[in-house]
């Protein structure tokens, strides 16, 4: 990937990952005080706050659109031929993702098979809603534009270590203000940190040495939409763990 001027584009896209984790807080608070659940979700990501302004607007939209502005074309992120083996690695990359929350099967499951048409819309909303609210835009802006430029300037080492730490961050202040459960408690910064803040750290660096190593957003997109697939239904079908 040719980067015209790496050092000015850090800059620009370094501050807007910076401004990012203000604005996912302030409508963490909207949701707080406003929540619209799509379909009814349990979760807080699937609230209509979250899903269509934290990240679709501002971490797809805005950042492609100044991704545009510096001159350069958005068909170039999708420019990896899809050849057969990478096809097999897309998919195997998606089912090893999904193995990592496969507890959740046996609710969704039962759910399914004792529901009626409601459940699967809610199923399938469930089962999209993460490629496009979570996989496509965190691995576009974090690894695709902010990770290559880190890298350009600070090196690889380095690079993948604060992509990663800027990723973990932004997860912070919708965790500290409402999660619960696995993910942690709202309020309590210590359960925030083991429970989201530290898992999501490791996963930064991990998504951080396959974009190093292969260059393949595909493979990207496909292991983080396996990992998130499980949940988001599970919210959508009122599965709680």
């Amino acid at each position: 990937m040719n980067i015209e001027k790496p050092k000015k584009e850090l800059g620009i896209f370094f501050l807007y990952s910076l401004l990012y984790i203000f604005i996912v807080a302030l409508f963490s608070v909207a949701i707080m005080y406003f929540p619209i659940p799509i379909l009814g979700a349990t979760g807080f990501i699937q609230d209509v706050w979250y899903v269509v302004f934290v990240k679709i607007i501002f971490l797809l939209f805005l950042p492609l659109c100044i991704y545009r502005r510096l001159g350069y074309e958005i068909s170039s992120i999708f420019k990896t031929k899809l050849t057969w083996k990478i096809c097999i690695a897309v998919c195997s990359c998606f089912i090893l993702g999904m193995l990592l929350n496969v507890s959740y099967i046996a609710e969704i499951n039962r759910a399914v098979a004792n529901g009626g048409i409601m459940i699967w819309i809610n199923f399938t909303v469930g089962l999209l809603l993460p490629l496009v609210q979570a996989a496509i835009p965190e691995e576009i802006f974090y690894r695709y534009i902010l990770q290559t430029r880190l890298e350009k300037v600070c090196g690889a080492i380095l690079g993948i270590f604060l992509s990663a730490l800027l990723f973990a961050s932004f997860h912070f202040p919708s965790r500290y203000l409402l999660s619960s459960g696995v993910e942690g408690t709202a309020g309590n910064i210590y359960s925030v940190l083991i429970g989201t803040i530290v898992p999501v750290f490791v996963i930064g660096i991990i998504f951080g040495f396959l974009w190093w190593r292969y260059r393949n957003i595909w493979i990207l997109i496909a292991l983080h939409y396996g990992i998130d697939t499980l949940p988001s239904i599970a919210s959508f079908l009122h599965i709680s763990k």
